[in-house]
């Protein structure tokens, strides 16, 4: 619970998705004294050390999902559509060679898939919150490296990481451009 600049109050919950505090004022109810709910009340510094373990579960997670796209993406062939669905999201719409995933998944705010004769495979993705940043995708995904930084772009990093499958020619390269301390675009290229 938390002061609001008007004088109130506001509930703000832990979203596992986006690892962001996130206004849900159905929690009043488990909160209110009197709610009969077993409620525990942690000081600044538990909250504080609990939010930042329950960052680094969903943080661990997400990047975990990202190496699983990776991976599907590297034996992924046919137009958008097809690669879209072995990706997990079957019944996407193509326009032109690309599919927009709608609704994207779960922490991200826009996904786009691609796929055309001629062309590899990929996916973009557009982090929804702050849960990806260098050293949880180097833990989830290994070592990466610093690709350059285009003038005025406002990215703090460029970094790849590259994505083998076992038994599946090829890799998949993840493109990740950081801002504000994590990353702010994920792109997803299966490659020869």
């Amino acid at each position: 619970m938390v002061p609001t600049a008007q004088g109130g109050t506001d509930c703000l919950v832990f979203d596992f998705a986006t690892g962001e505090m996130v206004p849900d004022r159905s929690y009043f109810g488990y909160v209110t004294p009197g709610s009969g709910k077993d409620v525990d009340v942690l000081t600044e510094a538990e909250f504080e050390a609990r939010l930042a373990a329950s960052r680094a579960g969903a943080g661990s997670l997400a990047a975990r999902q990202v190496r699983e796209w990776a991976r599907q993406l590297c034996a992924a062939t046919g137009t958008a559509a097809d690669v879209a669905a072995a990706l997990g999201f079957p019944g996407a719409a193509p326009v032109a060679d690309a599919v927009a995933v709608d609704p994207p998944p779960p922490g991200y705010r826009e996904m786009e898939v691609a796929s055309s004769r001629g062309r590899r495979a990929s996916a973009t993705l557009r982090p929804a919150g702050r849960l990806l940043t260098r050293e949880v995708l180097e833990a989830g995904l290994g070592p990466g490296r610093e690709l350059p930084i285009f003038p005025d772009s406002g990215d703090e990093g460029h970094v790849a990481y590259r994505v083998e499958v076992p038994g599946v020619p090829g890799q998949c390269m993840v493109s990740v451009r950081f801002r504000r301390g994590a990353a702010a675009r994920l792109r997803l290229t299966a490659q020869d």
